[in-house]
C-alpha cells in the first residue's frame, strides 16, 4: 500500500435562514422561513504504512527448502519451516495495525485455514502452506482476527515481526504427491 488513503466526504445539508434582511434575500419571495441547499465537499488524506518483506520490497518470494515425502508422518505433518519478516514503516503515529493474509483466487482450506497449492501439472497434491506468527500461533488465511498486531503507541514508526512458512500435509494418513508448491498470498493491513 503506497501513498495515501483517500476518503471523500460529501454532505448535503439543509440550512434554515431566518429573518434575513432584504438585502441578503436571494429573491423577494424568500422572506421569513427560507431553506437553501448547501453542498459541502471535502477530502481526507492520511498516510498509510509501507510494507517490506525481509527488509526488501513489498513483493518478495519466500523459498522453502526441498523436503522428502518420507519425512511426513501422522505425528510430523509440518515440515520445512522457513522464517521471514514483515516490516511496516511510515505508519501514522500512535496507530495500531493488524496484518493478516488472504488467499489469491480463493485457494485456501476453510478447515485448516492454510493456503492450498496451485493446481496443475507438476504441482504437489494434498500439500498446503501454513504460516505461523513469531509466538508460534497459526496466522489463519482469510481470517483477519488471527493476524499479527503492530503497535505504534510509543511513536516508534518501524516495527518488524517474524513469521514462518512451512509445508503442511493436509491429509495426515495419505502422503502428498511429489511436486512443486506455489502459493500467492495477499497481505492486508487493517488500521484499528
Amino acid at each position: 500500500m503506497k501513498g495515501f488513503n483517500k476518503l471523500a466526504i460529501s454532505y448535503l445539508l439543509l440550512v434554515s435562514v431566518m429573518s434575513l434582511p432584504s438585502t441578503y434575500a436571494a429573491t423577494k419571495k424568500c422572506q421569513g422561513d427560507c431553506h437553501i441547499d448547501v453542498l459541502f465537499k471535502g477530502e481526507y488524506l492520511a498516510q498509510t504504512c509501507r510494507l517490506s518483506i525481509n527488509q526488501a520490497t513489498s513483493r518478495e518470494t519466500i523459498a522453502l527448502p526441498v523436503v522428502s515425502l518420507s519425512e511426513f508422518s501422522i505425528w510430523n505433518n509440518e515440515l520445512g519451516e522457513t522464517p521471514f519478516t514483515l516490516q511496516l514503516t511510515g505508519c501514522p503515529d500512535k496507530q495500531t495495525v493488524l496484518v493478516a493474509l488472504q488467499a489469491e483466487n480463493g485457494l485456501y482450506n476453510s478447515v485448516s485455514r492454510n493456503f492450498k497449492n496451485t493446481p496443475g501439472a507438476g504441482m504437489s497434491e494434498r500439500i498446503e502452506l501454513r504460516i505461523r506468527k513469531e509466538n508460534g500461533e497459526q496466522l489463519k488465511v482469510n481470517q483477519p482476527d488471527s493476524g499479527q498486531l503492530y503497535k505504534y503507541a510509543s511513536g516508534a514508526n518501524v516495527e518488524s515481526h517474524q513469521f514462518t512458512a512451512s509445508y503442511y500435509d493436509s491429509m495426515g494418513y495419505f502422503k502428498p504427491t511429489p511436486g512443486k508448491l506455489l502459493v500467492r498470498g495477499i497481505v492486508t493491513i487493517n488500521y484499528q
